[in-house]
């Protein structure tokens, strides 16, 4: 059982942690994941395991405790593309057994469609400015937030969503322009 100091010390080391690791983990992860919330989820569940691992093991063999999390959180992500792929599978069962999803099909598939083409087009944009869409139209962040999670100007941001939907208005032809990739 740890003492109120020992408890104190810890939670200060988190506290320190967090406050120093958390910025670019967020970033790593909005960056591997296509949805912002499994993003905030995933970087939950490895602080959360993280602060249990300190309160148990202590801290003092953490030599790099951003590398430290960022190994965590990348086999969080990849159980995250894991439980996709299982609910996928389940999507498709479900479709070859006849089962109607509770989601009217017509919206559900071809809202998923475009996204997937759009969103799949865009994975070859020059990274930063695949990161600035990802953000803006994936996860829904404004201008600003990006700007500032990006360490970029507001100008910067908004160039580079005005470049990558020129680029994929291109690759796309017509299916940008009617389906949906705007931006105000």
């Amino acid at each position: 059982m740890l003492t109120e100091s020992e408890t104190t010390m810890k939670d200060s080391y988190f506290e320190q942690v967090y406050e120093k690791t958390h910025r670019s983990l967020i970033r790593y992860a909005i960056v591997h994941l296509d949805d912002p919330t499994d993003a905030e989820d995933a970087l939950q569940n490895v602080y959360v395991d993280f602060y249990r691992r300190i309160q148990q093991y202590g801290h003092f063999d953490i030599l790099s405790p951003e590398a430290f999390l960022i190994k965590m959180l990348k086999r969080e992500i990849i159980q995250n593309y894991k439980e996709r792929e299982r609910r996928r599978l389940r999507f498709v069962e479900e479709i070859k057994e006849d089962r109607i999803p509770e989601e009217p099909f017509e919206d559900v598939v071809m809202d998923r469609a475009l996204a997937e083409e759009i969103f799949r087009n865009a994975k070859a944009l020059p990274k930063e400015m695949y990161r600035t869409f990802v953000l803006y139209y994936g996860y829904e962040m404004s201008v600003s937030e990006i700007a500032s999670q990006l360490d970029v100007s507001k100008e910067a941001v908004k160039s580079r969503l005005l470049r990558a939907r020129n680029i994929l208005k291109q690759r796309m032809g017509e299916t940008c322009s009617n389906g949906g990739i705007t931006h105000e």
